[in-house]
């Protein structure tokens, strides 16, 4: 699958709003999913190949960083 750019991403995202199909993201939305990216990266995890374990471990570590780094903030 090829990657979308951050503004084609945003053009999807306002055309299914528009349509009502799917919510606009909030903006500590976007920064988690751009910190959960950030973290498949830094552990070399490839989502749509990851076992159900490496998945799980990615996003239990994003949460956890993501939320004390806001509440740190």
């Amino acid at each position: 699958m090829a990657e979308m750019s951050r503004e084609e991403l945003m053009q999807a995202e306002a055309l299914g709003g528009e349509q009502g199909w799917v919510a606009p993201l909030a903006q500590q939305d976007r920064d988690y999913f751009l910190y959960l990216r950030s973290v498949f990266k830094r552990y070399n995890i490839v989502p749509s190949k990851a076992t159900r374990l490496e998945y799980d471990f990615v996003v239990r570590v994003a949460e956890s960083e993501f939320y004390l780094q806001r509440a740190n903030a």
